[in-house]
């Protein structure tokens, strides 16, 4: 696998993806998961998966479901359909992980590679559009010091302004138990936008992160 590829260290994602967790928050939030009847059976040989890159065709996401690895490449600040496997008239799959097991994503820019564990992974398009214009994948901690920690990751790793990343712990630490819907801002450190949109309900086990991957502005 080429530099771009290769890890990042300090990529410190205490996370889960969390689609049954995830279903009412992602609901009211204007997610929906698309249903299907459920993708074709493979055999062992054709699960194996030694591409570079993955592809979101049947096959491709079967792959990456076996081998619990989605590898993109956002350098061009949108991902060609034709290159995933797509026709141009798709509209982007949802990634979803098998239960009780994430994906290691990784998202290649200009200027260095996104990394989470997450197990769910969507893709923002148009029937009339070639390419996948955002990625979007979710985070999640089951603690506040858990979240604080990808909050701090992500100003350390993709570029947030720490500033209002800062402001928001501070509030949440001294009430904890209250509800926030506050995206955070936007880091470009990678060679595109990274954004963190957070969903926190200190009422509830599970909070939430939305992370947007989107073209540099």
């Amino acid at each position: 696998m080429s530099d771009q590829f290769i890890a990042h260290p300090s990529r410190r994602m205490v996370v889960a993806g969390a689609l049954a967790v995830l279903g009412p928050a992602l609901a009211g939030c204007g997610f929906s998961v698309r249903k299907s009847s459920g993708p074709p059976d493979f055999t062992p040989e054709e699960l194996v998966d030694n591409a570079e890159l993955s592809t979101l065709d049947e096959l491709g996401i079967a792959r990456a479901k076996a081998s619990r690895s989605l590898r993109l490449d956002f350098r061009a600040g949108s991902i060609a359909k034709s290159d995933v496997g797509l026709p141009d008239t798709a509209y982007g799959p949802d990634v979803i992980a098998n239960e009780g097991e994430k994906l290691r994503l990784t998202i290649a820019g200009s200027s260095g590679t996104l990394e989470a564990d997450t197990n769910h992974v969507r893709f923002v398009t148009t029937d009339s559009s070639p390419v996948l214009d955002v990625v979007h994948y979710f985070l999640t901690a089951e603690t506040l010091d858990e979240y604080v920690a990808l909050l701090r990751d992500a100003v350390h790793s993709y570029g947030l302004d720490s500033d209002p990343v800062q402001r928001w712990i501070t509030s949440t630490q001294e009430e904890p138990g209250k509800k926030s819907s506050y995206a955070v801002g936007v880091g470009k450190a990678l060679g595109f936008n990274v954004e963190y949109d957070l969903r926190y309900d200190g009422s509830k086990t599970t909070q939430v992160i939305i992370v947007g991957v989107s073209k540099l502005t």
